[in-house]
């Protein structure tokens, strides 16, 4: 998986999407009002679109994925960590080899948690992800943590395009 990398604040529809289910939200110190699950197409251009839905093309070094959540009274900071679960390891995990990364591994090399302290802007606070070479389709997950209670699950799936004959 590569680096992260911003998702823009606007969900222009880019295409019909399945609406996303997330989980129930667990009793957590801190209300979320809006949960979206975010798929960001770039042209290769610095043209990007962006929409709520479940499906991320497998379109390397130009689709990216992530979440978005609105608290309804959010503090100044509040510790979040994100667990992405793949269905199989990568080529490679961005931060894997840097021991300042925020990034930890599962043995297995399938699953990324990040831990972090994170300012809401606006309410809001957010992660993306972006498809790279190497990393496997299929069914994908991020559960989302706020102060180690689990606010929102995740259920995306990263497909490979069918060719045209």
């Amino acid at each position: 998986m590569a680096a992260r990398a911003r998702l823009g604040a606007a969900t222009v529809a880019w295409l019909a999407l399945a609406p996303l289910s997330s989980g129930p939200a667990a009793a957590a110190p801190y209300s979320v009002e809006v949960a979206e699950f975010v798929v960001s197409i770039s042209d290769g251009e610095g043209n990007q679109r962006s929409a709520v839905g479940d499906i991320v093309p497998y379109l390397p070094n130009r689709a990216c994925f992530g979440w978005r959540l609105r608290l309804a009274e959010p503090p100044a900071v509040v510790r979040v960590r994100e667990v992405l679960q793949l269905p199989e390891a990568p080529a490679f995990w961005s931060g894997e080899d840097d021991a300042y990364s925020t990034h930890t591994f599962s043995a297995d090399r399938t699953t990324a948690i990040t831990e972090e302290y994170k300012a809401p802007q606006d309410g809001w606070l957010e992660s993306s992800w972006c498809i790279v070479e190497g990393d496997p389709d299929g069914a994908h997950s991020i559960d989302v943590y706020i102060e180690d209670a689990l606010v929102r699950h995740f259920d995306f799936e990263v497909k490979k395009l069918q060719e045209s004959p």
